[in-house]
């Protein structure tokens, strides 16, 4: 089987997770049903989980980040300019929606089931069910690390508006020459400008502290981590360097450039 030996297609990967996927739900049910002890059905599925690991890691090893033709801020600036355009249109929560509700029951468990190990749920004295737990897949977790170590994962950075708290997007610290690769890629689309915004932490909460208020017709799309120079450890907030600074990156939708208009 493919698990065994290096794979040259994903599509080949991909019908094998799939068949395995169906041999994890049949001897589930035959669990259910009784068919299968417990120690039995915790050694096949065991066995299954672990080949499902090797063939998932095969797939990212092929679909590698090293291995684009362009890089990862632009890869970033395109996703931010993507979920932007559809905010403007208001059809981002529809898309996701309409995307997710025009799947089967087997393929929204398949999709879950990429991310997500197991579950573990309780119920309250009033019959209510509450996750108490969720264990992420192995591939899954290898993968976003992937991300932070290219400094493209995106996280909520809660930020205060107006006295109302908010969330912006937010990256790991990235050099000054990945900021300008992500800027230039902006600027493609639309009139693209950053502030910056030096660390400055609360001595009594730890929190770091920075003001901003945006221009007219100016949206902000995130706030940027900046290094001097790539560092290996990344974090989105590094409070142990202090030369870290915070750009804040915003975009006017009133004037887009040439492939803004496109």
């Amino acid at each position: 089987i493919l698990a065994d030996h290096k794979p040259t297609k994903t599509d080949d990967i991909d019908k094998e997770i799939t068949q395995l996927e169906k041999q994890k739900e049949r001897i589930k049910k035959a669990y259910m049903r009784g068919i299968v002890e417990m120690e039995d059905f915790s050694e096949d599925y065991r066995l299954i989980e672990e080949k499902l690991e090797i063939l998932e890691q095969k797939k990212s090893e092929l679909l590698n980040l090293d291995n684009i033709t362009f890089t990862p801020q632009q890869l970033m600036a395109d996703r931010d300019i993507e979920r932007e355009t559809m905010i403007r249109l208001d059809s981002l929560n529809n898309i996701i929606k309409t995307n997710w509700e025009s799947k089967t029951k087997d393929e929204k468990q398949e999709f879950i089931s990429k991310f997500i190990e197991s579950v573990i749920l309780t119920k309250d004295k009033n019959n209510e069910l509450h996750i108490e737990k969720i264990n992420f897949r192995k591939s899954y977790i290898n993968n976003v690390m992937k991300f932070l170590d290219k400094g493209i994962l995106d996280v909520l950075v809660p930020v205060e508006i107006n006295g109302k708290e908010e969330f912006i997007i937010g990256s790991p610290n990235i050099s000054n020459e990945q900021v300008q690769e992500y800027l230039d890629r902006l600027n493609e689309f639309y009139e693209t400008k950053m502030y910056q915004l030096y660390e400055k932490i609360d001595e009594d909460t730890d929190n770091i502290i920075g003001e901003f208020t945006p221009k007219k017709d100016e949206k902000i799309i995130r706030i940027v981590p900046i290094s001097p120079t790539e560092i290996k450890t990344k974090s989105i907030i590094n409070k142990e360097d202090i030369e870290t600074k915070y750009g804040i990156v915003t975009y006017n939708p009133n004037k887009p450039n040439k492939k803004g208009n496109d």
